[in-house]
């Protein structure tokens, strides 16, 4: 099955210290040892003939993680290395003592992904690895996908004129992988909602089409409340599951044009179109009230009793006609909102 992990993926640690590997060892497997095997090498050398076989056997090497000062080769060109032979391979470099020039280095000729000082913090390391994992797999099924796609286009290309149902049914599954390839390209990985870049693309069309129609035309803009502090006690895991229920509160009872999307860590924004300012409040309002009632695994030991957010309301053309000063608008109402106390929404100009 297209995107199916058939084969364990693992991620190689490399440091001539033995502790350092035994923390990394230690502190990857807690998190993702029910997912990926960790291994670890002493050397440049030992690493590189591990991944030969790994890879000899099918298996994938997903991340790297060298250290720069290591007896014989170096970090940089193990990963250089790596590099050449599995260009896709998440790769960290692990140091106290790299420069500037040795990381640039690693950039430009082995491809680096992270720069990691020592000592590193432990949640940091996981969650740029938990990151970087997504990356690679994501990169994974775009690779599966336009693979499939060249195949399909191939058969396509060798039928004739007599197999025409073929070709219909060809024809079908070409445009469901298109859909799924751009559906990928907009929409976040963590939380299913529209990224970032869609939001502000699909915001300045709305905008146009308000400003020929006179209608109106809202934005929420929506702030996870003293997320850090969520985070901090429970875990990045945790914070990605509570960013995942609020997306899901935010997409229940949506109408079909409306716009939700996650626009940057733990905040998320709605475009409401024919929406006057009133009503957007009313909207924001019962918004709220659903993320107050969601039974958030550690919602209880929030400051507020439970996991709340705040929303700042702006409404085209009364708080600006282009997506700059609407968003600038909303962005002031929710620092209203945060400022108020949290658990609550601002109305701009209000």
């Amino acid at each position: 099955m297209l995107g199916e992990i058939s084969l364990r993926e693992h991620i190689v640690c490399v440091d001539d210290e033995e502790g350092i590997l035994t923390a990394l060892r230690q502190q990857l497997s807690a998190r993702f040892g029910g997912e990926c095997d960790i291994a670890v090498a002493k050397n440049a050398r030992e690493a590189l003939d591990l991944i030969d076989d790994l890879q000899h056997d099918g298996e994938e090497v997903a991340v790297v993680i060298a250290d720069q000062i290591m007896p014989g080769m170096k970090g940089v060109e193990l990963l250089e290395e790596v590099h050449r032979r599995s260009p896709r391979t998440v790769k960290i470099l692990l140091t106290g003592q790299a420069g500037l020039d040795a990381v640039v280095y690693a950039i430009n000729r082995a491809g680096l992904d992270q720069y990691i000082p020592k000592p590193w913090d432990e949640p940091d390391l996981r969650l740029t690895i938990q990151n970087l994992l997504s990356r690679f797999r994501l990169e994974r099924e775009r690779g599966e996908l336009l693979a499939e796609l060249r195949s399909k286009n191939a058969e396509l290309a060798s039928l004739n004129s007599s197999l025409e149902e073929k070709v219909q049914v060809r024809t079908r599954e070409l445009e469901g992988l298109n859909a799924r390839l751009s559906e990928l390209a907009i929409t976040d990985g963590l939380t299913g909602l529209y990224n970032h870049r869609h939001f502000r693309d699909r915001l300045t069309l709305e905008l146009e089409r308000s400003s020929r129609t006179g209608l109106p035309l809202s934005v929420l803009m929506i702030d996870v409340d003293s997320f850090k502090l969520y985070n901090d006690h429970h875990g990045h895991l945790a914070g990605d599951n509570a960013l995942r229920g609020v997306a899901k509160v935010l997409q229940h009872g949506r109408r079909a044009n409306d716009v939700v999307a996650r626009y940057g860590g733990e905040e998320f924004a709605i475009v409401l179109v024919d929406v006057a300012s009133a009503a957007a409040k009313d909207v924001a309002d019962r918004i709220l009230a659903q993320i107050a009632e969601f039974p958030f695994e550690f919602g209880a030991s929030q400051p507020l009793g439970r996991l709340t957010i705040s929303a700042g309301v702006a409404t085209a053309p009364g708080d600006g006609g282009d997506a700059a000063t609407v968003l600038a608008a909303a962005d002031l109402a929710l620092f209203a909102a945060k400022k108020a106390g949290r658990n609550t929404v601002r109305v701009a100009g209000k």
